[in-house]
């Protein structure tokens, strides 16, 4: 945050006072993100930046719902034999990773792109 006084010579002071009256001081707020705690980034991020929208199946979907099954959220449920995303998403992509047959896409971003596996995941799969 910056801010700018000009022709007082009060500018420090009124600049430090508005800082006070944040409710975590921008130091604090630093600091917490260089220790690794996101608590105060995560939820404005995902407000503004991670949604389900582009989330869509083409019409090779063959509705077997591994990606019901793999949404830690339970995010993704069949309709009509095809997948349809909610709006509580944390783009685990896991519903595009382990679709048998890569039809499910993110918009135009995911075109074309390689599906990564977790082998522990798979290995864990197999045994249930």
């Amino acid at each position: 945050m910056v801010l700018y006084f000009t022709g007082t010579g009060n500018s420090r002071y009124l600049a430090r006072r508005i800082a006070e009256g944040l409710e975590m001081p921008l130091y604090d707020l630093n600091a917490c993100i260089k220790a690794g705690d996101t608590a105060p980034v995560n939820p404005v991020f995902y407000r503004f930046f991670v949604k389900a929208d582009a989330f869509r199946a083409t019409d090779a979907c063959i509705g077997c719902g591994r990606c019901v099954e793999l949404c830690p959220l339970n995010n993704v449920h069949l309709k009509n034999g095809k997948p349809v995303w909610g709006k509580n998403c944390t783009h685990c992509m896991a519903c595009i990773c382990y679709c048998p047959k890569e039809v499910i896409e993110y918009g135009e971003k995911s075109k074309g792109k390689p599906r990564y596996h977790v082998e522990a995941l798979e290995k864990k799969q197999k045994d249930v």
